[in-house]
């Protein structure tokens, strides 16, 4: 970055580390504090990366923010009366600050996540011949064959 990168930075330190981890705790996005101040995404991952445990108290405030957006939308949710010609803004809110608490905090994520589970009879079949080896020895693979008509 050249010096209009550092000027900006400057510009960044001035209003402060405290200062932006709160206002983000409390629900302001980071997309508005960016344009508060005039840099971009770039130049805020730069000023992250510059001291130690910054990014660390940044994904903190994010957490706490989920907070901040998943009282809102119960908030929204309980203020908000059928008669309202609101009601579907505020069904909309509400859906949109339940996504943020999700993607800012995994607690708040209540989607139904489905498990695949995949099973192969070849697999299975290796499985059972490595449990009888560890029980019995070696198993020896092959197929039987019918010496019942064979003369001695």
């Amino acid at each position: 970055m050249g010096k209009v990168g550092d000027v900006k930075l400057a510009n960044v330190n001035k209003v402060g580390e405290d200062e932006f981890f709160n206002r983000l705790a409390t629900g302001t996005t980071l997309t508005d504090l960016l344009k508060e101040v005039g840099i971009g995404y770039k130049l805020w991952a730069r000023w992250l990366d510059s001291s130690d445990g910054r990014r660390q108290r940044y994904a903190d405030a994010q957490e706490q923010s989920a907070h901040f957006f998943a009282s809102r939308a119960v908030s929204t949710a309980v203020n908000t009366h059928e008669v309202d010609s609101t009601i579907n803004s505020a069904k909309l809110q509400v859906e949109t600050d339940k996504w943020m608490a999700a993607k800012l905090n995994p607690q708040y994520d209540t989607r139904h996540r489905e498990v695949a589970v995949n099973i192969s009879v070849g697999d299975l079949h290796a499985e059972a011949a490595a449990l009888l080896r560890q029980v019995s020895g070696d198993v020896i693979e092959g197929e039987a064959e019918d010496v019942s008509d064979v003369e001695p």
